[in-house]
């Protein structure tokens, strides 16, 4: 009999018996003691491993949370989400994330110019280019987008919040804000952390830039606010011009 066609319990013992010595490939069934024919037959011959079968429960499947629409309709949560006009930003903003939130926004733009997107943000930080791009795309597309904070929002992240369209910029009332200096290194020879550098005071300039003109403040102003970490309350954010309301007041 194939040891595939087993039960559960009896692999079971096979599988202890071999761990504890009692069960040998080509040896017979008592510990320690050769069949003296095979040991003879094969004196070079190595035993066969014998297979272990895994015998316990495959782990659960992994099933996306659906929303049952009607009685024949399902969807995925993203997909609800984009529908209703949602956008969310729950992670580090790196170029995957970036991407999915500018094909995001040109396809709900497409679909319609004049309904307001929501984009709601959690994010500590992220990547000056992958952040310059949801920018960009924020400026480049009509329709109106509403952005919300919660949780924590920190570093260049900041820059999407107060990107959003006058008048529909919010926080939750819990939220804290964190602006700071956009965050960088270098490496390798002197010419190659000098051409760095210049970049990253090129990008810094740009970011300082970008919240000058979505608050209002000038940019000496920016730059005594980012020159050091500073955390900022929902109210405090709304006196700086970065959101326009606090969600619970």
């Amino acid at each position: 009999m194939a040891l595939s066609q087993l039960s559960v319990a009896q692999r079971g013992c096979i599988t202890e018996g071999y761990a504890s010595g009692l069960i040998h490939c080509g040896y017979g069934n008592v510990r320690g003691r050769k069949s003296s024919s095979l040991g003879r037959r094969y004196p070079s011959q190595r035993p066969t491993p014998l297979t272990i079968v895994n015998g316990r429960r495959a782990s659960d499947p992994i099933v996306a949370p659906v929303i049952k629409l009607d009685e024949e309709e399902f969807v995925d949560l993203q997909t609800h989400m984009l529908r209703n006009r949602i956008i969310f930003l729950g992670e580090r903003v790196n170029d995957q994330v970036a991407v999915k939130a500018v094909a995001s926004l040109i396809a709900l733009n497409t679909l319609s110019t004049t309904e307001e997107i929501k984009m709601y943000i959690n994010s500590a930080a992220g990547s000056s280019y992958a952040v310059v791009s949801i920018l960009d795309t924020l400026r480049a597309i009509k329709a109106p987008v509403s952005t919300v904070a919660f949780g924590m929002v920190g570093g260049n992240c900041v820059q999407l919040l107060a990107a959003g369209t006058r008048g529909r910029r919010f926080s939750m009332r819990s939220t804290r804000i964190l602006l700071q200096q956009p965050n960088g290194g270098a490496q390798g020879s002197a010419d190659e952390v000098n051409i760095q550098t210049t970049e990253l005071n090129r990008t810094m300039r740009m970011m300082y830039r970008f919240l000058s003109e979505n608050t209002g403040l000038d940019v000496e102003r920016i730059e005594e606010e980012c020159d050091r970490d500073s955390f900022l309350s929902a109210e405090m954010a709304k006196e700086l011009g970065i959101i326009d309301g606090v969600i619970g007041d």
